[in-house]
């Protein structure tokens, strides 16, 4: 075995600009002498031990490159090309920061038009686990360039806070992406940082035995695959080709879609109430001569679980889980002009079956506008099969979702490596125990530091945004209590949130508008790390008073002054009643509340927007930023 480097030292790389920068890697032990790095006119020298490894440390170099690194030994010479200095943020979290811009092409197809792009560079650390301990170093990953080819890889919301910082500074921007889907905010922290919560450490701790781990995968695995190998072996559909054209569909029950499984009546019944097992769902539509003529698209919006698609036929596209977009290309020629048929196996593998309201449900053609067929209203639907006992498939068993695992593989060995800062989009994992998060996050961002040696690395975040039906107020909100945890966060130094409240969607995990989240975790950083106001990261209550029948309540960061869309209201707590009442702008950072309707009852708490998807939240300050969700004690 050779010489070997960090995969994060590779070609393409970018280096923190203006700071020492260390180099390490590990020379074959029989390769005794000294390894020599040139780079930018200077040489290093740096003796191995006896097990090869070497460290030094290169002299700070202003932004800038295309630079060279040389390292040598006795008896091996490696080259790494295309290096630039910039600045080098670590973008981490759990799928909002993992989406890729692939997920966004359709909504910002601008993205891939320029001739040039900025040097942006990204590094995707491999997704890997490990409870046995910090490791020294990543086990894969490569620098790729912002390019045309390329762009699809790239982190969506790390891309568009990159692209703002880039237009304002004009220096290479690199961006070591280690995040993953469903991870909780526990996964991301060590040992040290979760010692008050001992429980979560021992939790973790057992997934250190690769033996417990090998068993506790074969037997989910297995358990999984046995749910599914009897719906393959029962349904009917399957085995009597339902996707066919000439299937007789006439005796098929009918409900209407968008929309749950479970709201389709029969006979007065719901028969697919918590329904678990497979069901076809069946609707013609006639295509002109021209739609049938070109490629064509179909969306579906998302469907619960999972989905196989046929259009006359013939297997469209198939999505495995419930949270990427349906979006389905139909080739020339496989419409007909007039009469089609749409067919939709849909595996119902959490007793919550459906397909999405409110997101497109159509077929369509950007080359004939007028081709474009909505597929809402009357489908038919038949069940295929039943699991066993009409039950759920087993829950996946995701070791990365464990505490301390993510961490161990995927953040201790970046830590090691100057950074400018973190940028962490995560919050809707810990939704079923939300008042952990205060303590957990304040003490992963605490520890992370600590392990960087950056005592006051700028950790720069997103609050969570609106998610599910609008609700009025309720203090037992999950989602706002983690806002809420992440506001208090602010309470650290050199941090700052990028409020994210307006920018959600209420039937989607995964809100498309990255664009804006980036570009306000840009207007955290210019006010955190470059010391240049703004308003971020919105209006933020700073004071309440009670003068006579009115609550006057007063804020920061309003701008040239609070707005609002529409009548804003705020729920006032007396008791055991909330009532919801008007707020009125009394001046740029002012808002009253009548409360003469109340006045016979005494006010305890006011709340605004606290809920997973708040009813009200209609202020706003000059500059757009949302006010920030509040509950004040009275």
């Amino acid at each position: 075995m050779g010489m070997s480097l960090s995969p994060l030292f590779s070609n393409g790389m970018i280096i923190q600009q203006g700071v020492p920068f260390p180099v390490r890697g590990r020379s074959k032990v029989s390769d005794t002498g000294r390894v020599s790095v040139i780079f930018s006119g200077n040489t290093y020298y740096a003796q191995p031990d006896q097990e090869g490894k070497w460290q030094l440390t290169l002299d700070p170099v202003p932004a800038g490159g295309p630079y060279t690194m040389g390292i040598e030994s006795a008896e091996e010479k490696i080259t790494i090309e295309d290096i630039y200095s910039g600045d080098v943020w670590l973008c981490s979290g759990q799928s909002n920061m993992e989406m890729q811009m692939e997920r966004l092409r359709d909504d910002f197809s601008e993205e891939w038009m320029p001739r040039e792009f900025p040097p942006i560079r990204q590094f995707k650390v491999p997704q890997e686990w490990d409870f046995t301990g910090p490791r020294e170093d990543l086990q894969g990953g490569s620098w790729i360039a912002a390019a045309k080819e390329n762009l699809h890889e790239f982190s969506g919301t790390a891309w568009f806070f990159a692209k703002k910082m880039y237009e304002k500074y004009h220096i290479p921007i690199g961006l070591i992406c280690t995040a993953w889907g469903g991870t909780p905010v526990e996964s991301w922290m060590s040992g040290e940082a979760l010692v008050n919560f001992p429980f979560k450490i021992a939790q973790g701790a057992q997934y250190a035995d690769p033996t417990y781990c090998t068993a506790i995968a074969s037997q989910n695995i297995a358990e999984i695959q046995e749910w599914e190998e009897h719906l393959i072996r029962e349904d009917r559909g399957l085995s009597e080709k339902w996707q066919k054209p000439e299937t007789d569909i006439s005796g098929w029950d009918t409900l209407d879609l968008p929309g749950n499984f479970a709201e389709a009546e029969l006979s007065g019944e719901r028969p697919l109430v918590r329904f678990c097992g497979i069901i076809w769902l069946c609707r013609e539509f006639d295509a002109s001569a021209d739609l049938a003529a070109c490629d064509a698209k179909l969306w579906l919006g998302t469907i619960t679980d999972a989905d196989t698609v046929y259009i006359n036929g013939v297997e469209t596209g198939n999505t495995g889980y419930r949270y990427p977009p349906r979006k389905y290309r139909i080739p020339a020629g496989l419409l007909h002009e007039g009469k089609n048929r749409i067919v939709i196996r849909v595996n119902c593998a959490s007793g919550d079956g459906g397909i999405t309201r409110g997101k497109p449900f159509r077929v369509f053609s950007e080359t004939t506008p007028a081709g474009c067929l909505e597929l809402a209203g009357t489908w038919k639907y038949r069940i295929g099969a039943v699991a066993r006992c009409n039950a759920p498939r087993p829950e996946a068993f995701f070791f990365q979702r464990q505490p301390m695992g993510t961490f161990n593989a995927m953040i201790a060995p970046v830590l090691q490596y100057p950074l400018k800062g973190v940028i962490w989009y995560q919050g809707e994992s810990n939704d079923p125990n939300p008042r952990e998060y205060a303590v957990l996050f304040k003490a992963m961002i605490q520890d992370w530091r600590n392990k960087s040696g950056q005592k006051n690395l700028p950790f720069l975040f997103v609050q969570l945004p609106i998610f599910g039906s609008p609700a009025e107020n309720n203090e037992a909100s999950s989602w706002a209590i983690i806002r809420e945890a992440q506001k208090d966060a602010l309470s650290l130094p050199a941090t700052g949130m990028a409020a994210g409240l307006d920018l959600g969607e209420w039937n989607d995990l995964h809100p498309i508008n990255k664009k804006d989240v980036g570009f306000r975790l840009f207007l955290a950083a210019e006010q955190t790390v470059f010391n240049n106001k703004n308003t971020s990261p919105g209006p933020m209550l700073m004071g309440l008073e009670q003068r006579q029948n009115r609550l006057f309540l007063t804020f920061a960061n309003c701008g040239s002054g609070l707005r609002t869309q529409g009548q804003a209201f705020v729920s006032v707590t007396t008791g055991s009643s909330q009532h919801r009442l008007p707020a009125d702008i009394e001046g740029p950072d002012t808002v009253s509340v009548n409360i003469s309707s109340i006045e016979h009852e005494r006010p305890e708490k006011i709340l605004y927007a606290w809920e997973n998807n708040p009813r009200d939240r209609q202020l706003f300050n000059s500059e757009g930023l949302p006010m920030i969700p509040f509950r004040f004690i009275l």
